[in-house]
């Protein structure tokens, strides 16, 4: 899980890079933001996450628990979206679902990557 998090920030940090030098700072900035929203919320459900595998519960809550992470980390995800297109007036909007569509995918990568 720690690999696919921090294939995550990799993968923003990228594709921001990428629309820093071929675009203008706007591009990159809407990019990072872009990605650093859902990488951010995947880092905190792998916490929430490793906090139940250390505190031993059962395995039937430990299912629970991850479907009603994954669902906190969705609804929050659509939230830190809506605040930051609200907040950020120079929005490059490619450059910011791009950047949502990369790292949301960016799991495949380790799929196909052995060890």
């Amino acid at each position: 899980m720690m690999r696919v998090v921090l294939a995550q920030y990799v993968v923003a940090v990228l594709v921001a890079l990428v629309g820093t030098l071929f675009f203008n700072v706007d591009a990159g900035l809407s990019a990072l933001l872009g990605g650093l929203s859902y990488a951010f919320m995947s880092t905190l459900l792998m916490l929430f996450l490793i906090m139940g595998r250390k505190m031993k519960i059962s395995v039937g809550a430990s299912v629970m628990a991850m479907l009603l992470g994954e669902f906190v980390k969705i609804l929050s995800v659509i939230v830190l979206l809506l605040v930051v297109a609200q907040q950020y007036d120079a929005l490059n909007w490619p450059a910011f679902l791009i950047s949502l569509i990369a790292v949301v995918n960016s799991y495949f990568v380790l799929l196909f990557k052995k060890n």
